[in-house]
């Protein structure tokens, strides 16, 4: 009953915005379903204000990467949501901002750490905090004092004027640092509950301030490559900017105050005569925008209502295993066609909680380039690879079953981890007096992939961005030696110029980033001495392969919008350099890849920042601190849970079971208690050889790309393919089918057909639908937990799925 709730807050995140992006000016995107190159006129140019040089560049940095394929697409895209203009006088951070990001950080820290020990986490997400902080803000601006306060010279107000946009945005990102969990938080539960012994509460803060903290450093040093460049789009950033402006225009005012009012864009389509529509600015119909607004209240309470059928009183809708169905008996059709315990084949769906969901995102706003991308990937793995290895009975597969995450005995019963355990750390005799463990042949082969998509990714970047860094990071050399020397820089010597976009603004000194460097490194190597975390040239090691992960990992991220998970590398590494320690383990992981992705996210950040014309400055300090109390916030919060509710972390203790918690310890499990040598040694060594694979299997489709640069082949994306095989087994793998279904129907047959309604409605869909079932899971969740319906509907349709092919 509690299935929406796991999502049902996130999706609002980008419903919400959705919906603001279907009023909005919609970008050109028909090229993308029909796959042919767009022409861009030389108007578009104009737009470009941080300067980069696209007659020269024509592919840039978005070749072959992004959802649009080529920088000036991708100019229009930033055009058609940013705003041009910018008024150094509005008030920026102010006693509101102050008061109101405190607020929202605390509250949203607490209610996410919450829901992390529960069996459905929910992550109240940066949109929640667009939406409730527009009405508060705008009612202390009516109510307080507006007396001038002289503090040692320093004179404020608790009231300087009128809600701005630019207070809004620095609240959200003000709490956005509670939005997601301290990672060393995993760290704390399974050594309280399963490995010991447990952490105080000093440990905790020592380690979550690092990991939490140290990502500034980073991301200060590859401001210049993430946030700068237009070309690094950070695509769903656009849709926080229209929700920013859009909502501002519903004040009394009705303007945006950074630019024109969000209710004077519209979209006009005019026919190339070869090519794809263009879709260019004119004056808005307002009946058009209230007929999307009918569509999204129609749709809202369709959605609402109709999920209460599939969420609690007939769940088989949510998964129709055809195969099942035909052969209920046939343990293959149950295996193939499990969309929970097997391959999902054939398994359709009619709840809407499977189609857009948190693994997925909404397939109506997923480019159907990049679906065909990401389902290429799944049928390579899911509906190939693995059902020839298993039914082959490769590495004696058909023992077990087909798709799970369960660890298991050679014997084939689950696998009893304690017993080979001393003190939290592994004990050979005990391994050798129980044995070796064994893992389905679906979750090995995931880990080979996961080893193929480094590789590939670094191969990727080097090949379609290589001379672009180069380029990049040959300009800031000059710059910062030209300063150094007390020359005048003169940037039209350049080829990419830049013209900075934050004039009016100081930026942030670099010796901020390197105080929070040489202060976090401080903590985190006294926190590893004293509470035996990690030795100190581990700790170091980590920060060095962050720094590593960094660049090529955001540049795919900006401009693609997917964030591929490189956690298995750090678990790689310490599971090589200290066999049997599972803490080292997961403190290697937490600062080499967490910090990576912590950066990430504060890099995101400042593009938002970037985009709303924000003082870099001011936004700096707004993130610093909301990150610090987040921290302080969630380890209280987890910290009182554990200590005071029964039974936490078991099954008894339902719903707070630490689900999550529960997977990061079999990860601790594979790779810190038994290590590579063990789990990936001997017959599961060819494995390794996917690095290999990885390596080279971007050149073949580079090359093709070079040749035909106009073809299909500019689409495929290899590190995009291989993004959502990191989810397998812990996916329902039937939600990737129905979300590519979507996709196709609404972003490549409607997007081709019917480019009008899409680009009238397309949105407006999406976020009716995806805010209906948010609200139907929440309501649901409280007011029908304890309802109980058995009959037909209800029943597992599956049921040998879950069983082994053969038990020998």
């Amino acid at each position: 009953c509690q299935a929406a709730i796991c999502t049902s807050l996130g999706n609002i995140v980008s419903s919400f915005g959705n919906l603001i992006l279907a009023m909005e000016t919609v970008p050109d995107t028909t090229h993308m379903a029909c796959l042919r190159t767009p022409h861009i006129e030389e108007q578009q140019s104009a737009g470009n204000r941080d300067g980069y040089d696209y007659r020269n560049h024509p592919e840039g940095l978005l070749a072959g990467d992004t959802v649009h394929s080529s920088v000036p697409e991708a100019q229009f895209m930033i055009d058609s949501a940013v705003s041009h203009e910018d008024d150094v006088t509005m008030s920026s951070l102010t006693f509101r901002v102050m008061l109101l990001g405190t607020v929202f950080a605390c509250v949203l820290a607490f209610i996410n750490m919450y829901y992390w020990f529960r069996s459905n986490p929910i992550t109240l997400e940066i949109a929640v905090v667009q939406l409730l902080s527009l009405p508060m803000g705008w009612i202390l601006a009516q109510v307080l004092p507006k007396h001038e306060f002289n503090f040692f010279g320093l004179r404020w107000s608790m009231n300087p004027g009128p809600f701005t946009i630019k207070e809004h945005v620095l609240i959200s990102i003000f709490a956005n640092a509670g939005t997601s969990t301290v990672y060393a938080l995993d760290i704390i539960v399974v050594r309280k509950f399963w490995i010991g012994p447990p952490l105080t509460f000093g440990a905790g803060v020592l380690m979550s301030l690092t990991s939490q903290l140290l990502g500034y450093s980073f991301s200060g040093l590859f401001h210049r490559f993430l946030v700068e460049p237009d070309a690094m789009i950070w695509p769903s950033t656009l849709v926080n900017v229209t929700l920013f402006r859009t909502l501002q225009a519903m004040l009394p005012s009705k303007k945006t105050q950074c630019g024109a009012s969000s209710d004077e864009l519209s979209v006009q389509t005019t026919e190339l005569d070869d090519g794809p529509r263009r879709f260019t600015l004119k004056d808005s119909d307002d009946n058009r925008q209230r007929l999307r607004l009918k569509l999204f209240w129609i749709a809202g309470g369709c959605s609402f209502a109709w999920y209460f059928v599939p969420g609690w009183f007939f769940p088989t809708l949510t998964m129709l295993p055809i195969l099942c169905f035909i052969a209920p008996k046939n343990k293959i059709a149950n295996q193939m066609g499990d969309g929970y315990n097997g391959m999902g084949m054939l398994a359709l769906s009619l709840d809407w909680s499977t189609i857009s969901n948190t693994y997925t995102g909404s397939p109506l706003a997923t480019p159907w380039f990049a679906a065909c991308n990401l389902f290429i990937g799944f049928i390579l793995m899911m509906w190939v690879i693995a059902p020839i290895g298993y039914y082959s009975n490769v590495w004696e597969a058909k023992t077990l079953p087909i798709y799970t995450n369960e660890l298991f005995a050679m014997n084939n019963s689950v696998y009893d981890v304690s017993s080979v355990l001393k003190d939290g750390r592994f004990d050979p005799s005990a391994y050798e007096r129980y044995g070796p463990m064994r893992m389905s042949f679906q979750f090995l082969i995931m880990y080979g992939f996961c080893f193929m998509g480094i590789t590939c990714l670094i191969s990727h970047v080097v090949l379609h961005h290589g001379v672009d860094l180069w380029q990049t990071a040959r300009k800031i050399y000059t710059e910062q030696r030209t300063a150094l020397s007390g020359k005048v820089y003169d940037p039209s010597t350049e080829q990419q110029q830049q013209q900075p976009k934050h004039e009016a603004y100081p930026k942030v000194p670099s010796y901020w980033y390197a105080i929070i460097f040489v202060a976090t490194m401080a903590m985190g190597l006294g926190g590893c001495q004293a509470y035996g975390m990690l030795p100190w040239y581990g700790f170091i090691l980590a920060i060095a392969i962050a720094g590593l992960l960094t660049l090529p990992v955001g540049l795919v991220e900006a401009i693609s919008n997917f964030q591929y998970a490189l956690g298995v590398i750090t678990e790689l590494v310490a599971g090589y350099i200290w066999p049997g320690e599972p803490t080292y383990n997961a403190s290697f992981k937490m600062f080499g890849y967490i910090t990576m992705r912590q950066a990430l996210m504060l890099t995101k950040d400042q593009k938002l920042g970037r985009y709303m014309k924000i003082p870099p400055r001011h936004l700096f300090f707004c993130q610093v601190l909301g990150t610090v109390i987040a921290v302080f916030v969630q380890l209280g919060t987890s910290f009182w849970l554990m200590d005071t509710v029964e039974n936490i972390c078991t099954e008894e203790g339902f719903p707070f079971t630490c689900r999550q918690g529960q997977m990061f310890y079999s990860s601790m499990v594979v790779w810190g208690v038994f290590g590579p040598q063990k789990q990936f040694g001997g017959k599961y060594s060819v494995l390794y050889w996917m690095f290999l694979v990885g390596a080279f299997i971007p050149l073949p489709f580079w090359l093709l790309k070079r040749k035909y640069p106009g073809s299909i082949w500019r689409y495929v994306n290899i590190p995009v393919a291989l993004t959502y095989i990191g989810y397998m087994p812990n996916a329902p793998s039937h939600d990737f089918v129905m979300f590519t279904l979507f996709c196709f129907i609404f972003n490549y047959l409607l997007l081709k057909y019917r480019s009008e309604w899409w680009h009238k409605y397309n949105f407006a869909l999406t976020a009716a639908l995806d805010t209906g079932l948010a609200i139907s899971g929440i309501v649901g969740y409280f007011a029908l937990q304890k309802v109980r319906v058995e009959w037909w509907g209800t029943q597992n349709h599956c049921p040998l799925s879950k069983e082994a092919f053969s038990t020998s």
